[in-house]
């Protein structure tokens, strides 16, 4: 009868057989050769008695199925079968070990995610503030000609060229709005020049002295101060027309017009309220004489004589109608007509002196 061999993998190393050396190299938990009639040729366990297994070594044995039974075999008969059962708690060491690696390679992508975001996300906020606050500018500075730089943000550099393209569309737009309200204001004034001013002399027309007229008489009533209004009729201008011709008159109306306007004070406003009727407001006015002063300035620059086709001279003359505020009137058009009344008074003690 054959006498089981049995060893134990406490020994040393150099009192170990064949299978025990095998056993502890390959990290088996036990190896056995059995014969056919199911005698137990040899055996190698580790030092761990039967029935006490550790829980890695029952959680590998069942997760990876650690027994092996391999017949033993010389020309084609069975001589034997070798089982091999691995060590559950060897392998459950190299799995954890495994799985400890994966854990730790897990932490560190997820620190280096969150490194990476976070920096993604300042870069991107970053970004995204610079932008608003140039938006912010623009807008409250109405300043179309400035652009985004580029960004490091692919995403936020590819905004900032279609922002920097809605800018310049901006810009060309506002560039057009302003040529368009220049050529407005430029249409209005000249329309207001047209609708206010008499075409021949240029100095403004009977509506726009009555309005100014009646500004300053407003002003004078607040601040209890007077003003003077002068009534300017050409002398014998009907027989200027009929002798010399329109053309001869017009030119006389715009240098009368001008001489005027060299003969007033600065902030005196001179109108022609039609044919050879001018009209001067003067404001402020301490005292009549001041009037009076103005009055002979303006016949005096009125005289020089003209000189016309042919050699022939003109000597033109005015006469003149004032009225004070507030004596004369207390409105435009009471004083106007007081002007024009006291006008006419010269007018005709020149006309039956022959002066007019």
């Amino acid at each position: 009868r054959r006498r089981p061999v049995i060893l134990s993998l406490d020994s040393t190393r150099n009192d170990e057989g064949p299978l025990a050396v095998i056993a502890q190299d390959e990290h088996l938990a036990s190896i056995e050769i059995m014969m056919p009639d199911g005698e137990r040729l040899a055996s190698v366990h580790s030092p761990r008695p039967p029935g006490l297994l550790g829980v890695g070594d029952q959680v590998a044995t069942s997760l990876f199925g650690l027994r092996v039974s391999l017949p033993m075999r010389k020309d084609g008969i069975d001589l034997a079968e070798l089982r091999v059962r691995g060590d559950g708690d060897a392998q459950a060491r190299v799995l954890g070990w495994y799985l400890l690696a994966a854990l730790g390679a897990m932490v560190a992508v997820a620190v280096v995610v969150v490194v990476f975001s976070r920096r993604m996300e300042t870069d991107i906020t970053d970004e995204l503030d610079n932008l608003a606050r140039l938006t912010r500018s623009i807008r409250d500075n109405r300043a179309f000609y400035r652009r985004a730089p580029p960004a490091r943000v692919a995403e936020i550099d590819a905004l900032g060229e279609d922002f920097n393209a809605l800018l310049a569309d901006v810009q060309a737009h506002e560039a057009e709005l302003l040529a368009r309200q220049a050529r407005l204001r430029s249409d209005n004034a000249s329309l207001w020049q047209q609708a206010a001013h008499d075409p021949l002399t240029g100095l403004p027309n009977r509506s726009h002295f009555r309005d100014r007229l009646q500004q300053s008489v407003q002003r004078a009533a607040t601040l209890d101060r007077r003003l003077g209004v002068m009534f300017v009729d050409v002398d014998r201008f009907k027989q200027v027309n009929d002798e010399f011709g329109h053309d001869v008159g017009d030119r006389l109306l715009v240098e009368i017009a001008r001489r005027m306007g060299t003969a007033l004070r600065e902030a005196d406003f001179v109108g022609r309220l039609g044919g050879d009727e001018f009209a001067v407001l003067l404001d402020p006015l301490s005292h009549p004489e001041d009037a009076r002063l103005v009055a002979r300035k303006i016949e005096q620059a009125v005289s020089v004589p003209l000189q016309v086709e042919g050699g022939r001279h003109i000597v033109p003359s005015v006469s003149l109608g004032l009225s004070l505020y507030p004596d004369a009137g207390l409105t435009a058009d009471e004083l106007l007509r007081s002007a024009d009344q006291a006008m006419y008074v010269v007018k005709r003690s020149r006309q039956d002196s022959g002066l007019a």
